[in-house]
């Protein structure tokens, strides 16, 4: 999916930053051709041949943090431009404290002794070597899993604790919630979240500016098309 106008115009505020800690400048003696081919060859290094190509999760924050680290301000870009699997923890985690956390506080008492139990199980937490505490969400990773097929031998990917983690929370809300005899629309309003059935959303609305348009612009619709995240903030969980 084509970046956000937020995203494009933080990229338009950041490129002349870059521009001009690399020198790529009109007052070095370059002209706005050779600029714009320097812009060209950055979108290319970063796998991109053109800034519409660039998707708004990974392919983004590779360009962000590269833009950084042209302009030598963040080791920690340089660190995020190697692994894009940093912020995809970052975004994951975000989604299930401020979207599935609320929902799942209507029908469990305690979400964290709740989740705790299925981090544990998950992860095997108390078979391996790790420190007498409980497991949270900061000890998983957005990191595919790659495991060997016990029939086969043969190698395989499987999701990364983070998603299978967000995967089951959505899984047994969805239960809870059923079994509670709540609409989706109920269990949303009830936990103070903004809803994004049919109904809510407006079916004309959706006629007039496209359904991929209006879920894009819902940081609820989908975890990794929200609002760009730049710093994780303490997680409670």
């Amino acid at each position: 999916m084509n970046l956000s106008t937020d995203q494009v115009n933080l990229f338009w505020r950041e490129w002349p930053k870059s521009c001009k800690a690399m020198g790529w400048t009109r007052a070095n003696g370059m002209s706005a051709k050779e600029i714009d081919a320097k812009r060209k060859e950055f979108l290319l290094r970063c796998g991109f041949d053109s800034l519409t190509k660039v998707d708004r999760v990974d392919g983004f924050t590779k360009v962000k943090m590269e833009l950084l680290v042209l302009q030598g301000v963040s080791v920690k870009a340089g660190i995020e431009s190697e692994d894009l699997t940093i912020n995809k923890a970052r975004t994951i985690r975000h989604f299930i404290v401020t979207d599935l956390v609320p929902c799942l506080e209507l029908y469990v008492a305690d979400v964290r002794g709740y989740m705790t139990s299925i981090m544990e199980d998950k992860n095997r937490w108390w078979k391996i070597d790790r420190p007498a505490r409980d497991i949270t969400l900061m000890d998983l990773d957005a990191k595919p899993v790659y495991r060997h097929d016990k029939k086969t031998g043969e190698l395989k990917t499987w999701p990364s604790q983070l998603e299978q983690m967000k995967w089951t929370m959505a899984a047994r809300l969805n239960t809870l919630r059923k079994d509670a005899g709540d609409t989706i629309h109920d269990m949303r309003l009830r936990a103070g979240l903004e809803c994004v059935c049919a109904v809510c959303c407006g079916r004309a609305v959706a006629a007039t500016v496209g359904d991929d348009e209006l879920v894009a612009g819902n940081a609820t619709a989908d975890p990794e098309l929200g609002a760009e995240l730049t710093e994780e903030t303490i997680c409670p969980f």
